[in-house]
């Protein structure tokens, strides 16, 4: 079932490399040591072009639960220990990243030299293959989907972590409605996946238009400050329809993004507010530092008229987030498993769809001046902040002051639903690959692993679930301990 787990993500000031970290948060585990075959669990499928052409990148359904997922494979033979070492860093705070707005990394496998990393599929296709049909939406729309990318950049950077690879190819849509993004290919240098991955820059102008002039002198760099001149050059190309710097050769290219004399007389331009003409300019200044931060791009007061029209949540979802409790590691990694693999769709959805209600300038996370704007409606202002203060201080587990998708989600999932006998059977015979009727100790090492348990504390739930020591754990014993979580 594959392996997961890292220690939580601090916030870092370093920003020239792709994840900073510092010495006591390096994982004390190695990935790269040989688990079961990722086969065991998945079956590979042939990729929509839509996604990806890169054939390091293959489509894999799960044989539990069906569910579709896209595998990317790093070939580790001829990596140094010091890549090894960078590569394991990256994917330990890949595996803890949970953004509405960047696609998740869920698991990992490690087999003949190859690292398999797991992660969601998002079946819209991405920006390059679907730009016909995303070129006839209307311009708020597609400033509503630069407003996504730009909460998944804010998210990042916040982490210490710069993308490095903005381009249209590293935009992917939830599904063919074009309404949700994500982004991909995020926090690793080129180098790196040169030397692990079939890759290679292409060198052609879709990917040179999006360069930064710093990032075309040093193309190992990858900063904040590139990352906010790709957006720059994006939302240039969704106002306009074409690149801030045009060339049909590529040295000539080059030159013109150094030079980095930015066009704004075209006619198109006469439409277009003043104000979203100079955010464009300070993204795209020739100097680093002149740039804004992410924070400062979506927060700029040309995006305050995004802020969602405020309509009352479930109230059956209200209750769930304020008598939310979290009584122990294991549950909140049933929760987190459970999630992933068995949400239906349509409970899938009606999240998604609260969620949103929460998050009024759609940043893909939820503060408590968000909450408070819309219990206002529902209550008075006393209670409304009683309320908010009560499920922060439940859900917003690491204290960021923010409460993002996944802890949303785990709070309000409705967990009678999920934490009944019929879907603890299905759980357990997904886990129980041999079919015996009975569990053992590998297996439910799988299951802590693939439930982004702690390494620390695989050790110790292992022996809570075995209670008599026997190494073997019964469909009945499972049942009686899962019960007793929830």
């Amino acid at each position: 079932m594959g392996c997961g787990a890292a220690k939580p993500i601090k916030q870092h000031s370093k920003q020239n490399s792709p994840c900073s970290h510092k010495k006591e948060n390096q994982p004390q585990v190695s990935l790269m040591v040989e688990s079961e075959k990722i086969e065991t669990d998945y079956i590979f499928h042939a990729l929509d072009p839509l996604v990806s052409r890169r054939n390091y990148i293959k489509k894999a359904v799960s044989k539990s639960n069906n569910a579709s997922r896209i595998v990317k494979v790093y070939n580790c033979l001829n990596l140094t220990i010091s890549e090894k070492q960078e590569l394991e860093k990256i994917v330990h705070v890949q595996l803890q990243i949970k953004h509405l707005n960047l696609v998740n990394l869920q698991s990992y496998y490690y087999n003949d030299n190859k690292l398999y990393l797991v992660s969601e599929f998002c079946e819209g296709g991405n920006l390059l293959a679907c730009l016909d049909h995303f070129s006839k939406l209307q311009q708020y729309k597609m400033i509503d989907v630069f407003c996504q990318i730009m909460a998944a950049i804010r998210y990042l950077h916040n982490q210490g972590i710069a993308h490095g690879n903005i381009q249209l190819e590293s935009i992917v849509f939830t599904d063919r409605s074009m309404d949700n993004v994500k982004l991909i290919d995020y926090g690793i240098s080129n180098s790196l996946k040169a030397a692990c991955l079939q890759w290679r820059a292409n060198g052609g102008i879709q990917e040179i238009s999006f360069k930064s002039p710093e990032s075309l002198k040093q193309s190992t760099l990858l900063s904040t400050k590139s990352d906010i001149w790709s957006c720059g050059c994006l939302l240039y190309f969704f106002l306009t329809s074409h690149m801030p710097f045009q060339s049909r050769d590529v040295q000539a290219l080059k030159t013109a993004i150094q030079r980095g004399i930015v066009n704004f007389e075209g006619s198109e331009w006469m439409n277009i507010n003043p104000d979203m003409k100079q955010l464009v300019s300070k993204m795209l200044s020739s100097n680093p530092q002149m740039r804004p931060t992410a924070s400062e791009v979506i927060n700029n007061p040309i995006f305050s008229n995004r802020a969602k029209i405020i309509t009352k949540p479930n109230k059956q979802l209200s209750k769930h987030m304020k008598d939310f409790k979290q009584q122990s590691q294991m549950q909140s990694a049933m929760l987190n498993y459970i999630a992933e693999n068995m949400l239906q769709e349509q409970d899938k959805k009606r999240l998604m769809e609260e969620f949103q209600k929460f998050d009024l300038n759609k940043d893909g996370q939820l503060t408590k001046e968000e909450l408070l704007k819309v219990y206002n409606t529902m209550y008075s202002s006393e209670q409304a902040t009683q309320e908010v203060e009560a499920i922060f201080s439940k859900i917003d587990q690491n204290g960021s002051g923010r409460i993002d998708y996944s802890e949303f989600v785990i709070a309000t999932i409705d967990q009678k639903k999920y934490f009944n006998r019929e879907k603890l059977l299905t759980l357990f015979q997904q886990i129980d690959r041999d079919h015996s009727g009975q569990l053992s100790k590998l297996e439910v090492k799988k299951l802590l692993r693939d439930m982004q348990v702690p390494q620390e504390k695989l050790d110790q739930l292992s022996k809570q679930l075995d209670h008599d020591g026997d190494g073997q754990i019964t469909q009945e014993e499972f049942l009686q301990i899962m019960s007793s979580i929830a």
